[in-house]
């Protein structure tokens, strides 16, 4: 794993409010390690999801929310978002097949990305981001914190009981108003994403939450 990080390193009196803030802050009532369900075909898809807090959740050019599969209650959401065209159910070749998801909660203070990068380099961390609570499953192939936000590449090979999703998946972990929001990209086992392409659409998630708030 290569780490580069452009804030400051957490003292050890912080470890509390390091734990807090991942667990509290990014996880809420949802599991940031949940399986992701496969896409509903044909159903209402809409650009934006609005959390009755105010977060708004938008993906990137092409990416709709799956209005079936998302949910939000007591300040905390799940949100799910696919190809317009595949949840669309078109009937030409879909040109988006990456799922993205999105897991916000409440947070009382603002937080550090790099206490988030300090806890999820942890056992702790990694169980938490792994869909069987694992951290063996979880292998951080890279970490970095730019721009206030946490950039993870993550292998996990734990099964995923909905869709196919491929091992290798991109996270980004960052505060936002009153909320900490994790943002993740898959490819699936038909359509892998490559490192580039990773790091590209999970920079463009990030990107399009940011302009919708």
């Amino acid at each position: 794993m290569s780490t580069w990080t452009s804030e400051r390193t957490p003292t050890r009196s912080a470890a509390t409010r390091i734990a807090l803030l991942a667990v509290l802050a990014l996880a809420g009532c949802f599991d940031l390690g949940r399986a992701v369900p496969n896409l509903s075909r044909g159903g209402d898809a809409t650009r934006v999801f609005q959390d009755p807090g105010g977060l708004r959740i938008a993906g990137p050019r092409g990416y709709c929310v799956d209005t079936e599969n998302s949910e939000a209650a007591n300040g905390a959401g799940f949100v799910l978002l696919g190809g317009c065209d595949i949840l669309a159910d078109a009937r030409r070749g879909p040109q988006h097949y990456a799922i993205l998801s999105a897991t916000y909660a409440n947070t009382d203070g603002p937080g550090s990305t790099q206490d988030y990068a300090t806890f999820f380099a942890t056992a702790q961390g990694r169980a938490m981001l792994s869909r069987a609570d694992d951290p063996g499953t979880v292998t951080i192939l890279d970490s970095r914190v730019s721009r206030g936000v946490l950039y993870l590449h993550v292998r996990d090979t734990s099964p995923n009981p909905g869709a196919r999703l491929a091992a290798e998946h991109w996270r980004a972990a960052f505060p936002l108003g009153n909320h900490g929001v994790m943002l993740s990209v898959h490819g699936t086992d038909s359509n892998p994403i490559g490192t580039a392409d990773g790091r590209s659409k999970i920079g463009d998630f990030v990107r399009a939450v940011q302009r919708a708030n």
